[in-house]
């Protein structure tokens, strides 16, 4: 099952720039290092005119610890959709 995210562009870390996550690697490198989202989670990122577009696959909520507040945080953060199976 996939589940899409948009980050806002109001809700994207200052610190970061736009025009580098306009590049593939560093929207993975911000998927990781500011969102916590883990690699092996992460399908596709892309930065839009609507934000930062974030495809996650394979999210089981079964699997995931108690303690994994990354994706609730994603979740509050985002516009979220969940595909359909």
């Amino acid at each position: 099952m996939e589940e899409f995210f948009i980050i806002s562009r109001r809700n994207i870390d200052s610190s970061w720039s736009l025009s580098a996550l306009r590049d593939n690697f560093y929207a993975i490198e911000y998927c990781e290092q500011v969102l916590d989202i883990p690699e092996e989670y992460i399908g596709d990122v892309m930065l839009t005119s609507e934000g930062l577009e974030i495809s996650l696959y394979e999210v089981d909520m079964d699997s995931l610890d108690y303690d994994d507040d990354w994706y609730m945080q994603l979740k509050r953060l985002s516009n979220y959709t969940r595909a359909a199976a």
